[in-house]
């Protein structure tokens, strides 16, 4: 990290890879507490997606969310793609990182983080290497 002259206290960071598991703090005087815990993923073949997407679901359902109209909608995206005779395990990351990305947002998400882990964890097995990204959601990092 280097200061711009121009901007005074202003700072960057570039990552030139994967930066999954890792914290970044820039500015002057920050302090940060992270605590992040390493998985390993089960096979993905032992995973049984839509009894964790339900699982989720209603873990994520006990959240007073501004946006709980859009996590239901991502959640609907995902069982009309597991509808499907080979979904598309993308189609269902993305809507999954949807829900994920409002449940986040809102108070009181860090206390369902325990139950919620255990869940991203088989789903982003099942997911493959494309969504463990997922896993810092809930504080996990392979």
């Amino acid at each position: 990290m280097t200061p711009d002259p121009e901007k005074p206290g202003a700072r960057s960071v570039s990552v030139g890879g994967n930066a999954i598991g890792s914290v970044f703090v820039t500015g002057d005087q920050n302090v940060v507490t992270a605590k992040i815990e390493q998985v390993t993923l089960p096979p993905p073949e032992t995973v049984d997606i839509a009894a964790e997407i339900q699982a989720l679901r209603e873990v994520l359902a006990g959240l007073d969310a501004p946006d709980a109209r859009k996590i239901r909608n991502a959640f609907e995206d995902v069982d009309d793609e597991l509808a499907k005779p080979k979904p598309n395990k993308d189609e269902v990351g993305q809507a999954l990182e949807r829900a994920l990305g409002y449940a986040a947002k809102v108070e009181g998400f860090a206390d369902k983080v325990e139950s919620l882990a255990p869940r991203v964890v088989n789903a982003v097995s099942w997911l493959g290497e494309n969504w463990h990204k997922l896993l810092a959601v809930v504080g996990l990092t392979i």
